[in-house]
């Protein structure tokens, strides 16, 4: 129950190896890492390429709840067949892992309006969703100000509005840039909420600036969120590794407080 996870983003992929990436996030305390699937991490993505990151998981005692789509196209129509072909190659990771959730950041896609961008989402989706259905694998998807899901209530409206079964990632850093309310925006997504992105309000490690996390953990703690805490941001510090999982373990007493 509420996973305690690292993401390797911005600052830690680029300088560290995937074996100092595993020995890092387990050292720091994590119970958990968010497996994102690109050639950052996972090289050309290849049986060996994976089977090594499973090797290193269960050498430092990782779950990995949450798996990154990592190739940002799902919402471009000239990329259908591409989207498909890498969904393939997640579902597969996914699977190895035993994984929750495949996480899906509903990127802005150039020259592409909004509701095309949406269209060709749903589209993407209902190939996705009857073979994560079948190994047991939500989709979870990620709003942002100025993507195509804008905020956590396009968001519920899209997840209600859809024919199949999808959930929503829910980024601490994303609320406070829409100026939402913590606790309403919990109790909004009661039905539909996937997994928590914990972040400061300038994207700096938990804790950092000034969004308020002990309303939010009010709320969730009223809709009995689960689902794996996900620790992304950009990390510049390494000793802010630790930090932030500690300072994540003190938020998740706050909700099962």
């Amino acid at each position: 129950m509420l996973p305690v996870c690292y993401d390797p983003y911005s600052g830690t992929l680029g300088r560290f190896q995937r074996a100092e990436i595993f020995q890092i996030v387990a050292d720091a305390g994590y119970e958990g890492i968010n497996i994102p699937v690109n050639n950052a991490f996972l090289g050309e993505m290849s049986s060996n390429e994976i089977e090594d990151a499973v090797r290193l998981a269960d050498k430092h005692k990782l779950v990995a709840p949450t798996i990154g789509f990592g190739n940002h196209i799902l919402t471009t129509p000239t990329k259908r067949d591409e989207a498909v072909r890498h969904f393939e190659i997640v579902l597969d990771v996914a699977c190895r892992f035993d994984a929750e959730f495949i996480g899906v950041w509903v990127n802005p896609s150039e020259g592409v309006s909004r509701q095309d961008s949406l269209d060709t989402l749903a589209a993407n989706l209902a190939e996705m969703a009857p073979p994560c259905q079948d190994n047991d694998i939500k989709i979870a998807l990620e709003f942002q100000k100025g993507c195509p899901l804008d905020n956590y209530r396009e968001g519920i409206d899209f997840v209600a509005a859809s024919d199949f079964p999808v959930y929503l990632t829910c980024d601490t850093y994303h609320l406070f840039n829409d100026n939402a309310n913590p606790h309403t925006a919990a109790l909004a997504m009661k039905t539909c909420l996937g997994d928590v992105h914990v972040s400061g309000s300038d994207r700096g490690e938990p804790g950092g600036g000034t969004y308020d996390f002990e309303t939010f953990a009010v709320g969730l703690k009223e809709i009995s969120f689960s689902g794996p805490l996900v620790i992304q941001y950009k990390m510049q510090d390494v000793g802010s590794i630790k930090r932030s999982c500690d300072f994540t373990f003190k938020f998740r007493d706050m909700i099962l407080s």
